[in-house]
């Protein structure tokens, strides 16, 4: 799978380019205006990103993006499936999911190739029982590469807002050939399922134009891949991609060097989520250890009944047909309830076991969310100490923060004596001679009033930035993060629960059966021996 190893370390180089002249057109734009101009959509099943590339759409700033995405009445249902085994132009084989999409919304309808599209007078504001309104649904194959390249665009577009983590990378797999392992598959599966389903529900994620054009079936993702420079790294990453670990290692080196009075945080509401997320955290790990600790017992269990059942199999092959049916229900029995023991392993260990992953990894990306935030605070708190120095230093050299008016020319009637030593004193005191004193403290306080505004203005706009992080923190991504998370957990332990009932259901049924045959033999040996002795 080369062309998903692309993927794996991106550096977003985003030039500074006149918004009116894009260098790549916005293909949902394109699609609007010019509904008819669709190709096929089996290119999309199979879209490989590969090779370097150059050319780059200029991203619009986030206020504006947030600014336009009023939620809607309408209504989009995405699920992931199908894993398919698939080989590119190169004959390198694949796995691609199938991306199924049920939706109302104009804007996506009118990309995809194969729905019916809306009336050209219909907007994005159609009221939601409008005949045009009707729900359509569009399936598209999807590789893991454009899953990542989805998640480097949003990542890149909403740093203010938690994107959700895509499964890991999983290089050791990729070097053991177990890449294309039903367990490997699966639990990808199951990842990228919820993956898309957080994207969904949330309020921003949802109406931006990458994840719109991900879920058509429009040709135009290839095209917008294509021309999206991204510089590949030749350095692999563990983690996070390459931008984000230079983001990290910066503020890591900068905390280093803040003192400590500024690195505790203040905000309540902020502290109490950072403690619930902690504990959270702590309890998932304490499950995730407990339940693999309880499954790998579960297959050991399956393993020695299996071997159980062929042992006892062995035992009813004598000449006796009575004591061999006995020997062979009992093993087949046996075999069962190893099959069972199977098949409740396999499902805590790629789907339960894997939502709890996946359910930490959110509240880590969340908890890197309120970092980025405390950060700012920290780079603010820096600033406002060094501004009141600056402040200090320039009142200590008899300066303001404001430059001071021009000193008013005096008139002297004290005669041509006096005329003249003040018009001395007056050349001397305004003299450019670099040995005067007082014309460098003028240029010294001059280049302190200059960087107090400079720290004022920055101060300003850094404010703004922290308190609107930190407001969308509380206001936002925490509760709509707390909704997701809480749904998910709440569907995995019914699952579970439902697949135990299952288990055991289905173990006294089998047990059932077998104890039925052998009292019903064990009767007719009763009353055959009775008979017999009559």
């Amino acid at each position: 799978m080369t062309s998903e190893s692309q993927f794996t370390s991106v550096q977003w180089d985003r030039d500074d380019q006149d918004p009116t002249t894009n260098a790549f057109p916005d293909p949902i734009a394109e699609e609007s205006n010019n509904p008819d101009q669709h190709t096929s959509g089996n290119e999309s099943e199979k879209s490989a990103s590969t090779g370097h590339f150059h050319e780059q759409p200029s991203a619009p700033p986030e206020p504006a993006i947030e600014a336009k995405q009023e939620p809607k009445s309408f209504t989009t249902t995405t699920e992931v499936t199908s894993p398919a085994r698939d080989t590119d132009a190169a004959q390198k084989p694949f796995v691609t999911y199938l991306v199924t999409t049920a939706t109302n919304d104009p804007s996506i309808i009118r990309m995809c190739s194969t729905l019916k599209k809306p009336s050209p007078n219909q907007d994005d504001t159609t009221p939601e029982g409008s005949v045009d309104n009707l729900v359509q649904v569009v399936a598209v194959r999807r590789r893991y590469g454009d899953f990542k390249f989805l998640y480097e665009c949003l990542s890149a577009d909403y740093p203010q807002h938690l994107v959700p983590p895509l499964p890991s990378k999983s290089n050791f797999k990729y070097l053991t050939g177990d890449t294309f392992h039903e367990e490997f598959i699966t639990k990808r599966l199951q990842s990228l399922n919820r993956f898309v389903h957080y994207i969904n529900q949330h309020q921003y994620l949802s109406q931006s134009s990458i994840f719109k054009l991900f879920v058509s079936d429009s040709a135009d993702w290839l095209t917008f891949q294509k021309n999206l420079s991204i510089n590949n790294s030749d350095e692999g990453t563990s983690v996070v991609s390459r931008v984000v670990n230079e983001d990290m290692l910066t503020e890591t080196v900068m905390n280093y060097f803040t003192s400590s009075k500024h690195k505790k945080e203040t905000n309540k509401e902020i502290i109490e989520i950072s403690d619930k997320l902690k504990k959270l955290y702590e309890n998932l790990q304490k499950l995730d250890r407990l339940f693999a600790k309880l499954n790998k017992r579960h297959a050991e269990l399956a393993t020695d009944y299996g071997q159980y059942a062929t042992q006892v199999s062995r035992l009813g092959s004598t000449d006796q047909s009575d004591i061999s049916n006995n020997f062979a229900d009992f093993s087949q029995s046996l075999s069962c309830f190893s099959t069972s023991w199977h098949g409740l392993h396999k499902y805590i260990d790629e789907s339960f076991l894997t939502s709890l992953k996946d359910c930490s990894k959110y509240i880590l990306g969340l908890t890197n969310l309120i970092e980025l935030q405390h950060n700012k605070h920290i780079d603010l708190q820096v600033l406002q100490e060094y501004l009141d120095k600056t402040r200090q230093e320039l009142a200590n050299m008899g300066g303001t923060s404001h430059r001071p008016p021009p000193a008013p020319v005096a008139s002297h009637n004290g005669g041509i004596v006096n005329n003249t030593a003040q018009l001395i004193k007056d050349t001397l005191s305004t003299s450019a001679t670099p040995t005067i004193g007082s014309t460098a403290t003028e240029g010294k306080i001059k280049k302190l009033q200059q960087r107090v505004s400079q720290l004022e203005e920055e101060i300003e706009a850094q404010t703004a930035i922290a308190n609107d992080l930190t407001n969308k923190v509380i206001t936002e991504e925490y509760p709509n993060w707390d909704r997701f998370n809480g749904n998910e957990l709440k569907a995995s332990m019914l699952a579970l629960c439902d697949k135990e009932i299952e288990f055991y259901k289905g173990l006294v049924d089998n047990w059932k059966g077998v104890e039925d045959n052998l009292t019903q033999r064990l009767q007719q040996l009763e009353s055959g021996h009775t008979q017999g002795e009559s």
